[in-house]
């Protein structure tokens, strides 16, 4: 073989900075020396004080073998090599999603806290919350911070997320995303991580444009009970008597109908086909059960569309499970105001709730009289949600001003 240098280059060149945008595997640059020996020059990447890499060019010879036996040899090295290489370009991906430099080794990241986090609380968090934090988790805090150290999540990169954020999207969804995050680091910094204090109180949210609730004129919901067939028929029965979330509808149990004292008691809500606790403790509560719905339920329990089943529930699917509200919505009662040319929407049985508070406002009902029918925990609530509704009450008195200043 002629003493000629012969180079194959190395796929890796330039600043350790630009690493993240080149290839890093390494094929090794041969060269052939003095008596026929092969060297292998290739670069390995040296962790800085600062958490930087620095590429150090590193040398390896084999005398007295053959071409393909020093390419032989040199295997190992080349493989070892690339793995760390493949390790480092994981850590480096952080640059990619607009990081500032590379993850130092040892350095805790926001992944590392949300893996704790998904063993030690989300366990304890009701079925939807946990489902929406996952959907927040993986659509958008993890991708864009998910590698970055904890130490770096900083007000300003946490500003920085709500302005990625905020394109496309509402005020209230960029808040919830937001209260995920400011959640789990709370929960970091309470097992003593270092975390920096932010709260969304220190942040620049997008203005949140408070929609207005959707619900039903009263001749909507008398057309969709008399259209509804069974099991839909008495669960909307359920809903538009007592204002009841779907859920709690879903789990109620034979037991929980009290027909003697004309109560129904809300102890439980269904999601997902699995029984849990209402929403909040103040959902918790003993309802009037009027004639009307007393004569459906006991009409409905008699009937072939009751499944009798070992959790005593009062609506069941054929797996003898809780109906999942989705589905239901999706299959039965979206389908039924397709053909009733009624609007239909993504929260459909939410608004029968909402058309429960309605009435019941237009018809001079108290305000805590119809905070304690639909449970929430605060009057405040019901009046955010419901402070459109002029009823009769207001009506009357504004009719007896217009008399006495213009007649």
């Amino acid at each position: 073989m002629s003493s000629k240098k012969r180079r194959k280059r190395c796929s890796v060149g330039g600043e350790a900075s630009n690493a993240v945008s080149r290839k890093l595997h390494q094929d090794g640059s041969w060269t052939s020396r003095g008596q026929g020996t092969h060297c292998c020059e290739y670069r390995e990447y040296v962790e800085q004080a600062d958490g930087k890499y620095k590429p150090v060019r590193r040398f390896k010879s084999f005398p007295g073998l053959s071409e393909r036996a020093a390419h032989e040899a040199m295997q190992p090295t080349l493989a070892a090599v690339n793995a760390a290489n493949k390790g480092l370009a994981e850590r480096l991906e952080i640059v990619r999603n607009g990081g500032s430099r590379p993850v130092p080794r040892g350095a805790e990241t926001l992944a590392d806290v949300v893996n704790e986090w998904r063993k030690l609380v989300a366990p304890n968090h009701k079925p939807k919350g946990r489902e929406a934090s996952e959907s927040h988790l993986r659509a958008h805090i993890l991708p864009k911070l998910g590698a970055m150290p904890l130490a770096e999540l900083s007000v300003k990169t946490l500003q920085q997320f709500v302005m990625d954020l905020t394109p496309g999207r509402s005020g209230k969804t960029v808040e919830n995303i937001l209260i995920t995050l400011t959640g789990i680091l709370a929960h970091a910094r309470k097992w003593g991580k270092l975390v920096p204090q932010v709260s969304l109180s220190d942040l620049s949210m997008p203005e949140k444009v408070k929609p207005q609730p959707k619900f039903y004129e009263p001749s909507e919901i008398k057309r969709l009970l008399a259209a509804a067939d069974d099991p839909l028929r008495t669960i909307l029965y359920v809903l538009a008597l007592t204002g009841m979330r779907i859920n709690e509808a879903l789990a109620l149990r034979l037991e929980d109908l009290d027909f003697p004292r004309k109560l129904i008691h809300v102890r439980h809500s269904a999601y997902n086909g699995t029984l849990g606790t209402p929403k909040s403790a103040a959902s918790v509560a003993d309802l009037h059960m009027p004639p009307e719905l007393e004569k459906r339920l006991k009409a409905f329990i008699a009937s072939d569309h009751y499944r009798k089943n070992d959790l005593g529930l009062l609506f069941c699917n054929r797996r003898n499970r809780p109906y999942s509200d989705n589905k239901l919505r999706e299959k039965a009662l979206r389908p039924l105001l397709v053909s009733l040319k009624m609007r239909h929407s993504g929260k459909a049985f939410h608004a029968i709730r909402h058309s429960v508070g309605s009435v019941m406002l237009d018809a001079g009902e108290p305000l805590t009289v119809v905070r304690d029918q639909l449970r929430h925990s605060d009057v405040r609530i019901t009046l955010g949600v419901y402070g459109h509704v002029i009823g009769n009450s207001q009506r009357n008195a504004v009719n007896r001003l217009a008399k006495r200043l213009i007649a």
